[in-house]
């Protein structure tokens, strides 16, 4: 299959539907072609480089074409917030002023669904 229509930032239209056999949670794996490698040594051409766009899952299906969405979702990094805590403690600390004491925590991140921005019309479709 072939991306033919881009919906949104996670949602594509493919080119085949029921009469192809494609079902509602097939999955596939846009892809594009980028260079053809070449082997160094023997300059024999091995194949061409497939560019992986992300991946989808089918949520409608038509007799001629789908729409898929993003079916990945990535994790945000984690984010550490640091805080100051200002502290008198006894004894000679007391006597020498304010004693300053960082604690960390950290915000475990947060997951999302990936867009599929590098998706374009006329990328392929691998299905899983």
């Amino acid at each position: 299959g072939m991306v033919v229509f881009w919906i949104d930032r996670y949602t594509i239209v493919m080119n085949k539907g029921s009469d192809n056999g494609v079902k509602a949670g097939d999955k596939f794996l846009i892809v594009s072609f980028g260079d053809t490698i070449v082997d160094p040594d023997t300059q024999e051409e091995l194949e061409r480089l497939e560019i992986v766009k992300g991946q989808v899952s089918v949520t409608h299906v038509q007799q001629k074409i789908s729409t898929a969405r993003s079916c990945e979702y990535k994790k945000s990094s984690d984010r550490k917030e640091i805080k100051k805590v200002t502290s008198r403690g006894g004894g000679l600390s007391g006597f020498l002023g304010p004693q300053d004491t960082v604690t960390e925590s950290i915000t475990p991140g947060e997951t999302a669904l990936k867009q599929l921005d590098d998706a374009r019309v006329g990328d392929l479709l691998l299905k899983l």
